[in-house]
C-alpha cells in the first residue's frame, strides 16, 4: 500500500500547473527519481540506492527547462528541493518504488 500512496502523492503534486507542493518522504522521492531516470534515459539497476540515484538524476537535470511540459518541470523541482532522510537501512519499499517510477510510461508523452 505504501508504494501506491507514494506514487499517487507524486503524481498529484506534479499535476498542478501552479506548483506549490513539496515531497514529504523518501518513498515519494524514490518514485520521483525512478520516473525522472526514465525520462532522462538514465540506467537504473534493481539494487540502486536512493541517494546514488538522486545524485545521478540531479546531475542529469537540464538547466534550461522553459520548453518542458509543466509536469516534468514540477517533477524535477520536487527532486531538487527534497533532502533525503539520513537512514542507515533503506526501507524495503524504496527499491520497489524506484522501479515503479522507472517503468512508468504515463509521463513519456510530456518529455517531448
Amino acid at each position: 500500500m505504501v508504494p501506491f500512496c507514494a506514487k499517487q502523492g507524486v503524481e498529484r503534486k506534479i499535476s498542478f500547473e501552479d506548483f506549490l507542493s513539496a515531497m514529504l518522504s523518501d518513498y515519494e522521492c524514490a518514485y520521483a527519481c525512478g520516473l525522472a531516470a526514465r525520462l532522462l534515459e538514465l540506467p537504473v539497476a534493481p539494487d540502486t540506492k536512493l541517494a546514488a540515484l538522486k545524485a545521478q538524476v540531479e546531475a542529469a537535470l537540464p538547466s534550461g527547462r522553459t520548453g518542458l511540459d509543466y509536469h516534468i518541470r514540477n517533477l524535477y523541482k520536487l527532486i531538487e528541493d527534497y533532502t533525503l532522510d539520513a537512514k542507515e537501512e533503506m526501507p524495503k519499499e524504496i527499491p520497489e518504488l524506484i522501479q515503479m517510477g522507472f517503468l512508468e510510461e504515463g509521463y513519456d508523452q510530456y518529455a517531448g
